[in-house]
């Protein structure tokens, strides 16, 4: 039997439950593969390597699902189940729950960000985007590193013109095999300060 249909997901996709639960099996298991066989082969500081990842790996994951906002963690949290040429690498930086921002329309600012960062990334070479997400008291940002290689690059002063307030983009360089910038809001609806 089918599992139960979940709502919309990254990318306006449709998954189910039991279509999730397959991909984060499939994972676990290769995970355990790579585990058995360093030890098969006495490779014991590599079995522990990648036990240490995998066990950051699900932390991390674990503060991702204690977001305020759920469409943000499914948004990341099932990411790296998607064929995209671009891999992201995220971390949470403060407690999650500070979360001072409509929810939604940073998940959306988001998805439209990575659709078009992946259709600009080449295929050709490794590409990876760590995204730090900040929650401070007074202060939520989110820091974006980009290091790989761009067909079109010209895609950032899309999304850069394309952010509306109370979202902005600050200190953005950008080139073709590399670009950083923050994401940050104005709690006050006023624009950059």
């Amino acid at each position: 039997m089918k599992g139960k249909r979940g709502k919309k997901f990254f990318m306006q996709e449709e998954w189910d439950v039991v279509e999730i639960l397959k991909k984060v099996r499939h994972d676990s298991l290769n995970h355990i593969q790579i585990v058995k066989g360093y030890l098969a082969l006495e490779k014991i500081d590599k079995a522990k390597e990648e036990l240490d990842h995998w066990t950051d790996r699900l932390r991390k994951e674990s503060a991702l699902s204690g977001l305020k906002g759920e469409k943000l963690s499914v948004l990341l949290l099932t990411y790296p189940y998607r064929q995209w040429p671009v891999r992201l690498e995220y971390e949470l930086i403060g407690d999650g729950k500070s979360l001072r921002i409509e929810e939604e329309r940073l998940a959306e600012w988001l998805e439209n960000f990575l659709r078009k960062l992946n259709r600009s990334a080449s295929w050709e070479r490794e590409n990876v985007l760590t995204l730090e997400m900040h929650f401070r008291e007074k202060e939520t940002y989110f820091s974006f590193l980009f290091r790989g290689s761009l067909n079109d690059p010209s895609f950032l002063k899309e999304i850069e013109q394309a952010t509306e307030e109370p979202l902005y983009i600050d200190h953005a360089e950008d080139g073709r095999n590399r670009f950083s910038f923050e994401l940050r809001w104005n709690e006050n609806g006023k624009g950059k300060e």
